[in-house]
């Protein structure tokens, strides 16, 4: 994609969005929908899941939120518009947008269906920018370790039914019957599993969203390959993949949507 550089370091990917191309841009306007309340709930009536109506109800839960929570958004958007471009064997289980009310999304960040084995991922995001006394680097792997602990703990320590019953409702909505029926015996055994006191074996998808000028620094290639290696090596998950994205401002991609907000008016 124009604008995109990729780099692959054994099972981790580095995207760096050099810009907003209009190619991004149409990318992002035509699926966003599908982004925000499954493909297939989008599908089924393409007026009411519109893009207009959608922009609006996403900046009408942007703005109302504080700095961190806006960051965790617009990390978890770009997660979601240039996952295929790192992993294209996952394919999206969950909504992005909170069905109940204008909050942020509860329960797991992310589920995905593979599409190669009809496997379970479960996906955590962290986004943070990078402050003076950090490089990239040293911020994504931050972010990654805070990801690992959070996950590790949603399957140990801080086990809660809603977010198996949240990325239940959303497989019915992102994927087809089905591949929706699959994914919900599957989180429902893991659920099952856990509240049994058994151990489940979790793949992880571990996202880490860094803005940070490229003119300063970026990503490198070997940190994604350490980081695969030092969460590995501590056995919480079964199989392990990494998506390590870097952008330069919060509103990189956010602008887009906001001048759509602008036009529709």
């Amino acid at each position: 994609m124009d604008g995109l550089r990729v780099v692959t370091v054994a099972d981790a990917s580095i995207l760096v969005l050099e810009s907003v191309t209009d190619e991004i841009k149409q990318t992002l306007r035509s699926r966003l929908m599908d982004y925000c309340y499954g493909r297939v709930q989008a599908g089924e009536d393409p007026d009411y899941y519109s893009f207009d109506l959608t922009v609006d109800e996403f900046f009408k839960l942007y703005d109302s939120k504080a700095d961190e929570a806006q960051l965790g958004l617009a990390g978890e958007l770009i997660v979601h518009l240039l996952l295929p471009y790192g992993h294209d064997r996952l394919v999206s289980a969950c909504v992005y947008l909170n069905k109940e009310e204008r909050n942020v999304k509860k329960g797991f960040d992310l589920t995905f269906r593979d599409h190669h084995d009809g496997g379970l991922w479960y996906g955590e995001v962290k986004s943070g920018r990078v402050n003076n006394s950090q490089t990239a680097d040293s911020k994504v792997r931050e972010l990654i370790n805070t990801a690992e602990n959070g996950l590790h703990k949603m399957f140990t320590s801080d086990v809660r039914k809603k977010r198996w019953d949240a990325a239940i409702f959303d497989a019915d909505a992102a994927l087809q019957t089905s591949d929706a029926s699959s994914v919900k015996k599957l989180l429902r055994t893991d659920f099952m599993t856990i509240n049994k006191g058994s151990t489940v074996k979790v793949k992880a998808l571990l996202c880490a969203v860094v803005m940070h000028p490229f003119s300063l620094n970026e990503i490198n290639a070997d940190t994604g390959e350490q980081l695969i290696e030092s969460v590995t090596g501590r056995g919480r998950f079964d199989e392990l993949r990494l998506l390590l994205i870097q952008q330069s401002d919060l509103e990189d991609l956010v602008s887009v949507l906001r001048e759509s907000l602008k036009e529709a008016v």
